[in-house]
């Protein structure tokens, strides 16, 4: 073929030519510079429940990336404690004891916020309440404090934060953090159907809130716990290592929804970290 020969003259004078740099090497250098940087410098995150778990390991990750960190929990002593941690985290912090099931301590908690003169940019939802039963033993009052814990403080808290940050015309994120539950059946009447809520709660609000450039998000732990001592106890459930999850994996799955740098273009999705579980034929 005529063109072979242009071809191979282009082969042969490119031999003992230094050969360009691959792009994976630029892919990484630029991975390198970002372990380097903080990737949520300057964000105010508010996670409510946070005083143990979960919620302690999300505000943990996050000030770590440099987000000032705002939060809430029902246990005093557990609020002075993570102060503490988070001042020496070197970030601005500040501590709430309010109930999510409350709708006067949601208001009261995004007037503090307000007079504070602080705009939430990371909302994440994780405060939750979590019981164990079916429709025999159903108890409706307490099955009304699930909802307004898991659904309905929430949502409020949430339309809150929204029209504030429209009104200043800023985007951000909202991260609900949902269960296993919301798919997996387990003996939780309640519990399981507030959280199948907060599943098309993510996806209606994403798709409402985009032209807002506010991203929705959920995350979807399977079994996460830590003894005293910070260990894993084992967990049959779990296919992956068989044992419960530490929460910081639950926590840089939340910088990582909250990072524009990773998720800028991430709505209406949900991360699952839980060791396979939903992968199972039978949930637990």
């Amino acid at each position: 073929m005529p063109g072979g020969d242009l071809v191979m003259r282009a082969v042969r004078a490119l031999r003992g030519k230094a050969a360009p740099q691959p792009a994976v090497r630029v892919l990484r250098d630029e991975h390198a510079a970002v372990r380097d940087k903080q990737l949520l410098r300057g964000r105010n995150a508010l996670i409510t429940g946070a005083g143990r778990n979960i919620g302690r390991s999300i505000a943990l990750e996050m000030a770590e990336q440099g987000a000032n960190i705002y939060f809430t929990d029902l246990d005093g002593a557990a609020v002075a404690s993570l102060e503490g941690e988070l001042r020496a985290a070197g970030v601005r912090t500040h501590g709430y004891l309010s109930d999510a099931s409350k709708t006067d301590d949601v208001g009261g908690l995004c007037a503090a916020l307000a007079a504070d003169a602080v705009l939430v940019d990371v909302l994440v939802n994780n405060a939750a309440l979590h019981r164990v039963g079916g429709l025999e033993t159903l108890d409706l009052t307490e099955a009304r404090t699930i909802f307004e814990t898991n659904v309905f403080g929430p949502l409020q808290l949430t339309q809150i934060v929204v029209k504030r940050l429209v009104a200043a015309r800023r985007p951000g994120v909202v991260l609900f953090i949902s269960s296993v539950h919301e798919r997996a059946t387990g003996g939780m009447l309640a519990y399981s159907a507030s959280k199948a809520a907060v599943a098309m709660i993510v996806r209606e609000l994403a798709l409402e809130l985009a032209p807002h450039r506010i991203r929705v998000n959920s995350i979807v732990p399977g079994a996460v716990s830590t003894n005293e001592r910070d260990e894993l106890s084992p967990f049959p459930g779990s296919p992956l290592h068989g044992s419960r999850i530490h929460p910081s994996y639950i926590g840089r799955a939340a910088v990582y929804l909250a990072s524009d740098y990773f998720s800028q273009f991430t709505t209406g999705s949900t991360v699952t970290v839980d060791a396979g579980l939903l992968a199972r034929p039978q949930h637990c």
